[in-house]
């Protein structure tokens, strides 16, 4: 395969953006004028090549939307969002568990132009806050309000009989849900789904503004979020909402969120992709499996592995991105706060308790998760084989990178044809004599 960079990190976050273009969120020409200008391993060239991008896509956004030219307006603002949400991706701040102030403004500038590009989409696009309450670590709790969207299905995609079934879609550990727009709800409403997306704890502007950090029992905000939908469902029955199926899904630890949602009796179906297994294994079996046995066991203290990781993050820009972020994702002040935090985010003893159909997938080339300690171990743990589904990308054009990164058409196309199947939606074949 073609890289852009020497870097397997930039690399893989170069492709993530290209990969959205299927959809309208990257141009090519665009994409090789920003990499172009990218240096490697340097974090400051990258905000700079694509806030250049983004601000370029803005103004033929305006210029469209001033002339009544509404689909190049609408693809305009969402390469405009997509660039200004990259823009910020490598600013991991000067602190462990803090977000760089720079990330904030600029995730909200993204969610404001992909805001104008819904706009001008077919179908309605209906802005939410999902009631949740988040309990701190001292047990105090906040009320919040989880931002979110429901991607309707344009009029002339209904289903036959008017009732329209829906996915829930939960983003992954770095992203934003104007970016997960490109996996699922960027094709399933044009198939009769309606797509409901989230900001969670850790994720977004309800991490980056508001300093809630992730939860390994992700099922208590799914609990929230599928009673919200349900509740919305019965208060908008003009919409025609499907809640005997729903279904749940998601893309690396999205597809671990799904997991955990998709205990709930009202989900009726699953599509988790490239999923961790276990936070903790990953992370100590991969990195340093000697040092951390000898500080599980007690014989090396904290503060020698707290040095050694820090010492690795000074020396290495991939490290330190993933370091910081994670802490910042979970709460985490330090490297052993890190890992102790790691250790909720597990599906070990928890997979029997799945009683629907499951689609799994795994990627051969993935950067994190390799497939047979995450993606085998998964699919064999869970209940009911004869209903459930495996999928592993070999190539990149098949899915063998992590979340199926410039593959996200096959994504979609795999996704949901199981979930046609399971949820027993049948379509007329179009006749293709002339």
């Amino acid at each position: 395969m073609h890289h852009f960079f020497r870097s397997t990190f930039f690399d893989f976050e170069a492709i993530r953006i290209l990969g959205t273009a299927g959809y309208g969120g990257a141009e090519l020409g665009e994409f090789l004028e920003a990499a172009g200008q990218i240096r490697e391993n340097d974090p400051d060239s990258w905000h700079r090549a694509w806030a250049e991008q983004a601000v370029k896509a803005e103004e033929v956004a305006q210029d469209a939307l001033s002339r009544g030219h509404c689909a190049a307006a609408r693809s305009a603002f969402l390469r405009s969002s997509n660039y200004t949400r990259a823009s910020c991706y490598m600013m991991v701040g000067d602190r462990l568990g803090l977000s760089d102030p720079r990330v904030g403004p600029i995730l909200r500038k993204a969610t404001d132009l992909f805001q104008s590009a819904t706009r001008l989409f077919e179908g309605a696009v209906h802005q939410l806050t999902i009631p949740y309450i988040h309990e701190s670590n001292a047990g105090k709790e906040e009320q919040l309000e989880l931002p979110g969207y429901l991607f309707l299905p344009p009029r002339s995609r209904l289903l036959p009989g008017g009732k329209t079934p829906v996915l829930v879609s939960f983003i992954g550990a770095d992203s934003i849900q104007e970016e997960i727009y490109y996996m699922f709800p960027a094709a399933a409403p044009e198939l009769g789904y309606a797509v409901l997306t989230i900001e969670g704890p850790g994720q977004g502007l309800t991490l980056h503004d508001k300093g809630v950090p992730s939860r390994g029992d992700w099922e208590v905000v799914s609990k929230a979020v599928l009673d919200y939908l349900v509740t919305y469902g019965k208060d908008h029955p003009d919409m025609g909402l499907d809640l005997d199926r729903v279904a749940v899904a998601g893309a690396s630890l999205g597809g671990y969120m799904a997991l955990r949602a998709a205990t709930d009796p009202r989900v009726k179906a699953c599509v988790a992709v490239d999923p961790p297994y276990d936070m903790y294994d990953f992370a100590t079996k991969h990195a340093a499996p000697t040092l951390f046995g000898l500080w599980e066991r007690g014989w090396v203290p904290d503060s020698l592995v707290n040095m050694l990781i820090s010492l690795g993050t000074r020396f290495s820009f991939q490290m330190r991105h993933e370091i910081f972020s994670t802490c910042r994702m979970l709460g985490a002040s330090s490297p052993v706060e890190l890992l102790r935090a790691m250790k909720k985010f597990t599906l070990r003893d928890y997979l029997g308790l799945v009683e629907c159909p499951v689609l799994v997938t795994g990627a051969a080339d993935s950067l994190y998760f390799d497939v047979d300690e995450n993606t085998m171990a998964i699919f064999r743990a869970l209940p009911h084989q004869t209903h459930n589904e495996l999928w592993v990308g070999s190539t990149p054009g098949s899915g063998s990178l992590q979340a199926k990164m410039g593959a996200l058409a096959r994504c979609n196309q795999q996704a949901l044809t199981f979930l046609d199947r399971q949820l027993g939606i049948e379509r007329a074949v179009p006749d293709q004599e002339r």
